[in-house]
């Protein structure tokens, strides 16, 4: 299978990503705002927090519930950070009974159109002094795959209240346009981005006019050479004419003699190393070095790859499914070097 090929795959997966994201982030009755603080623990950062709290009924009372999403721009890495109190204006937080479980919905396959696989996401969390719990270092972009992420908390309540424990639960959207500019802001691209391919196209034209006057003034020379030619014959002098012609001649060679050719056959072959995907999950092989390029196919968790840096965190893989070559790009997090 040829690169070509590659690309013209399925350009459709990663669509229906994002169409699919902004779909849950628009059906979401959660609302996102932005702002840049400085955090205790992450320093300057931007993020986006939830403007709506979530509410959670236990008894007569209530657990009131926010998110944050962050980004440090320094090391592009996100962060997120949750909250419970017992009053909206409550100065406190309520501890968590477990560690909170961050669940993925995201496309079972690269075709489908359902987000009907669910995988666990398992950051590291640290938990203040007052409750607050933080996972920070994530990357961005396995985020960037899931539709909508759940999240999944049990928290401690005081003592008095009708039970000892309450289940808090609500979903972050990464579609959300608000979530999206904190991915932005990490060096993800954003889904609400407009191209402006249109005006690239404009000049083409204007190129093409000045090459066909130039090819009019080329021809006006060759008519004076064979002048010269239908002179010679006469004073017998046609052996010199003819001499001059291979003098000409010399000059094709130099143009074969820049042979980087090679050279740049053999760089392909430099920088290559041999890896496998990671064991926790399929690793998605997409047709270029972005997220939202198309996916040519998933990985099985410890699959073997030859792989090459390419930019970015992206690294170029090559292997074979089914007696097949398969070729295309991967991000660095899902590879484990040998």
């Amino acid at each position: 299978m040829g690169v070509g090929c590659i690309v013209s795959l399925p350009l459709l997966a990663q669509d229906a990503t994002v169409t699919l994201g902004k779909q849950f982030a628009a059906a979401s009755p959660l609302e996102w705002d932005v702002q840049e603080a400085s955090h205790p623990k992450l320093g300057k950062i931007r993020f986006a927090y939830l403007k709506n709290l979530v509410e959670t009924p236990v008894g007569n009372a209530k657990v009131y519930s926010r998110a944050y999403v962050s980004c440090d721009p320094t090391r592009r890495k996100i962060a997120i950070e949750l909250t419970n109190t017992t009053s909206p204006d409550d100065p406190g937080g309520l501890r968590p009974k477990t560690l909170p479980r961050l669940v993925c919905s995201r496309l079972a396959t690269p075709n489908d159109t359902t987000p009907i696989k669910e995988e666990l996401l398992a950051p590291r969390w640290e938990v203040s002094k007052i409750g607050d719990v933080l996972a920070h270092s994530l990357t961005a972009f396995p985020l960037r795959e899931c539709v909508s992420i759940e999240v999944l908390e049990d928290v401690e309540l005081p003592k008095g209240w009708a039970q000892p424990s309450a289940a808090v639960t609500f979903e972050i959207t990464p579609y959300n346009k608000q979530l999206d500019e904190i991915f932005a802001s990490c060096g993800e691209v954003s889904a609400y981005a407009q191209p402006a391919t249109a005006v690239a196209k404009a000049p083409a034209p204007g190129k093409a006019a000045p090459p066909a006057k130039a090819a009019a003034p080329a021809k006006a020379p060759p008519p004076a050479p064979p002048k010269q030619v239908a002179q010679a014959p006469v004073p017998a002098s046609t052996p010199p004419a003819t001499t001059p012609a291979p003098a000409t001649t010399p000059p094709p060679p130099p143009p074969p003699s820049p042979a980087p050719a090679p050279a740049t056959k053999a760089a392909p072959s430099d920088g290559w190393q041999q890896a496998r995907a990671v064991a926790t999950g399929r690793t998605n092989v997409r047709a270029g070095p972005t997220l939202q390029s198309g996916l040519v196919v998933q990985l099985d968790p410890g699959m073997p790859v030859l792989a090459q840096k390419a930019e970015a965190d992206w690294w170029r893989v090559r292997t074979t499914l089914g007696g097949k070559p398969i070729e295309g790009y991967v991000r660095q997090d899902r590879l484990v070097f040998k």
